[in-house]
């Protein structure tokens, strides 16, 4: 209708509803997939979790542990980190670390005295110039003096006899000043080696006395500490070089080397360590809760690590747009959806106009007229009294009908059916109609007109503008116990198995109180008449290699062919005297020869009978005589008349003979 050009339709509906359904269906597959990973990782966690100190951990409790991740102050872990905090977790309490870290360095102490002999100034009496030219001359011949004093009169080294005054030119030489100088560097020495030979006792504690968390602390600490002493060995080794240069010439000055050690960075190292020790100490109280802390770190940074692999922001960015869209979608088509009802509002306001009742009362009484000649019962529409509707009437001649037969009723009901049929309602939907007995209670000509009614207006197909076929139903039951009926049944319009379904014949089999739907027998399906019947039978005969296959007609070969002859032949010679009429018709058609005398008398005396033959009964049958016989019967009916021939091969589904 032009009244509705424009607006939406059906088909424009069916799509925002598939765009909202597929929108809907991404939204929900997202969230699902992302939920289902979430579920994935706290499953195959779940040991682990429990280590972190979750005993019970599931989607909900990941997702809680994401919303911290995401928090501004959360900073994950370190790989470094990890492992300490993994360490702590295992980390029983530890016993207090007695007493604490003190380094008193004597190297300013020492370096003072040390000053002073390196920069003190002697002179020797009478001073051998040769000795104070030559330092390492000086200190052999010092060396020497105890080994040949009062010892010996010869050089230990030249076997030379030693001058008389050797020893007062040595004494003047090697003054008492010079004695007490040597012996003051030996004291300070002395000293120097007693500090550097305690360095290594300044710090004796191990990492293992402190907790994870201090001992990484504590070990660096050490480290720097022991690098700090090193320089002050160094600097001490220094000082005692110099003394020993100076005792080796020992009428020479020496300066003083430069220190390199940091004494405050020492003292800080010193401090960094106490301060360590008291919090070590101090973590047995706290060693608890500090792991409840280290459990949680560690969880967070695994949940992190992992929200991270599977691009978690992201996903969440994208599943929001989908829901966005999802939800779009459905404004789009609940509006639609609106609209469409609008219209159909609409239409069915002005279908409603368009109805009339007593057009239908029309149609059924032109049915009933058309196809049944009732023009004496006759269906009026008249107005209720508030006219707001419309009942019917059954009138008889102008007067109301009452007492109306069960079949007058039955072509009533079944015309206004047919009339509601083609109503606009009915139009252009796959309808399912069931036509239940509808010739109940009516004559034989009543049959074959309903048969007619049902055939033109249900059961017979529209032509489409391509020659193929539509048909007005989608699915067609008919049911009867009336085997008239069922014959005229066999005739409607079946559709084709390709393109529409097929057809099926079935029937319903009573057993006590229950019954069966079973498919229904050959003989009621594939034959319109018993006739049809009889000369399938004989057809099936003609030929002996059937016999190997299917056996049954040929023993009855004989009652079959004598039923189907007695028909043919009265149907072609409908007469009757007082002779023998079945022989005269065998004679008239078959022809005065001896075949048809000896067919005759097979047919009576022997195939078809057996009460005063019956020792035929107890011998197999003849099947070689059978197919002549078939044969011989087929052929002259083909050779009387080809066209009634061909028309009985065909009713069995068979091909037409052509000579």
């Amino acid at each position: 209708m032009k009244l509705f050009e424009g607006r939406i339709n059906r088909y424009e509906l069916e799509t925002k509803r598939n765009e909202k359904d597929r929108t809907k269906d991404n939204h929900k597959n997202a969230s699902d997939l992302l939920d289902s990973k979430l579920r994935t990782h706290a499953n195959d966690n779940i040991k682990k979790n429990r280590e972190y100190g979750s005993p019970v951990y599931n989607i909900d409790t990941i997702k809680r542990d994401i919303e911290t991740t995401r928090k501004p102050d959360f900073k994950s872990l370190t790989t470094e980190e990890q492992a300490a905090k993994i360490t702590l977790l295992k980390q029983e309490a530890l016993p207090d670390i007695v007493g604490s870290v003190s380094i008193n360095l004597k190297i300013e102490s020492i370096k003072e005295v040390t000053e002073n002999l390196l920069s003190r100034t002697i002179a020797p009496t009478q001073p051998i110039q040769e000795l104070l030219n030559d330092s390492v001359l000086q200190l052999w011949v010092k060396d020497g003096i105890p080994l040949h004093k009062e010892k010996r009169d010869t050089c230990a080294f030249c076997r030379q006899e030693l001058p008389h005054d050797i020893w007062q030119v040595l004494d003047s030489h090697f003054s008492k000043e010079s004695s007490h100088l040597e012996s003051s560097i030996d004291t300070c020495i002395a000293s120097i080696a007693a500090e550097i030979r305690a360095i290594p006792g300044f710090v004796t504690l191990t990492g293992e006395k402190f907790y994870a968390e201090e001992r990484a602390g504590f070990e660096a600490s050490r480290k720097a500490l022991d690098n700090a002493l090193e320089i002050y060995k160094q600097d001490l080794d220094a000082l005692k070089t110099a003394l020993e240069v100076r005792k080796s010439s020992l009428f020479r000055i020496v300066a003083v080397p430069e220190f390199k050690h940091d004494a405050k960075e020492i003292v800080v190292h010193v401090e960094t360590i106490s301060s360590l020790i008291t919090k070590s100490n101090s973590r047995s109280q706290t060693l608890e809760k500090d792991k409840a802390a280290a459990r949680e770190s560690l969880r967070l940074s695994d949940v992190a690590s992992f929200i991270a692999r599977i691009e978690y922001d992201a996903e969440i960015r994208r599943i929001a747009g989908l829901k966005i869209a999802a939800e779009t979608a459905n404004t789009t088509f609940n509006g639609a959806e609106k609209e469409i009802g609008t219209q159909e509002s609409e239409v069915t306001a002005l279908r409603g106009k368009q109805k009339d009742e007593r057009k239908g009362a029309d149609r059924v009484n032109v049915l009933l007229n058309h196809f049944f000649g009732h023009d004496g019962i006759k269906l009026e529409a008249l107005d209720t009294p508030d006219k707001t509707a419309v009942k019917f009437q059954i009138m008889r001649d102008g007067k109301s009908a009452y007492n109306l037969s069960e079949g007058e009723c039955s072509l009533i009901a079944f015309c206004y059916f047919i009339a509601k049929l083609e109503e606009p309602d009915s139009q252009g939907k796959d309808i399912i109609i069931y036509i239940d007995d509808p010739i109940s209670s009516l004559d034989g000509n009543h049959i074959f007109f309903l048969f007619s009614l049902i055939e033109s207006l249900i059961a017979k197909p529209i032509k489409n503008p391509d020659g193929s076929n539509r048909y007005r139903y989608k699915q067609l039951f008919i049911s009867t116990h009336n085997l008239d009926f069922l014959k005229y049944l066999k005739n409607i319009s079946l559709p084709n198995e390709k393109n529409h379904g097929g057809h099926q014949h079935l029937m319903i089999e009573r057993n006590g109180a229950s019954s069966n739907i079973a498919l229904m027998p050959s003989y009621l399906r594939d034959y319109i008449t018993e006739f049809n019947y009889l000369f399938h039978q004989i057809y099936k005969c003609r030929d002996q290699e059937l016999a190997k296959t299917n056996h049954e007609p040929f023993y009855s070969f004989g009652n079959n062919l004598r039923k189907f002859l007695e028909a043919f032949l009265f149907y072609k010679y409908p007469y009757r005297d007082d002779k023998n009429d079945a022989l005269e018709r065998f004679k008239k058609f078959f022809g005065d020869d001896d075949a048809a005398i000896a067919l005759t008398t097979r047919l009576n005396n022997e195939l078809s009978h057996l009460e005063s033959i019956f020792d035929r009964s107890i011998k197999p049958v003849e099947i070689p005589e059978i197919p002549k016989l078939a044969n011989f019967v087929l052929d002259k009916i083909y050779v009387s008349d080809r066209d009634q021939y061909n028309a009985l091969l065909k009713s069995i589904g068979e091909p037409e003979r052509t000579s």
